[in-house]
């Protein structure tokens, strides 16, 4: 077992979220990472930290939508202007 992962560059974090498909697996978007690597130069990670990443940032869009439709039903009278409070 490793003492320190290496460290894995933001842009090639923002690459794989880019890549994410929510249509796909993810190991199918853990091998398309593999060739996004390679592409720019850095350490191909890890399986593992592939998965965590794309776990993230499919919340992150979920929570995402989740507030545009909120503020949209807001602006559209159909919810009381309250239920901004409630946002994430």
């Amino acid at each position: 077992m490793y003492a320190a992962a290496p460290r894995v560059e933001k842009e090639f974090l923002n690459a794989l979220t880019r890549i994410d498909d929510t249509s796909i697996p993810i190991a199918e978007t853990y091998r398309k990472c593999r060739e996004e690597a390679a592409k720019l130069d850095v350490p191909r990670p890890s399986y593992e930290l592939v998965r965590i990443v794309i776990h993230e940032a499919r919340r992150e869009r979920e929570r995402r939508r989740a507030n545009r439709d909120t503020i949209l039903r807001v602006l559209l009278y159909q919810l009381p202007p309250d239920a901004l409070n409630r946002l994430d």
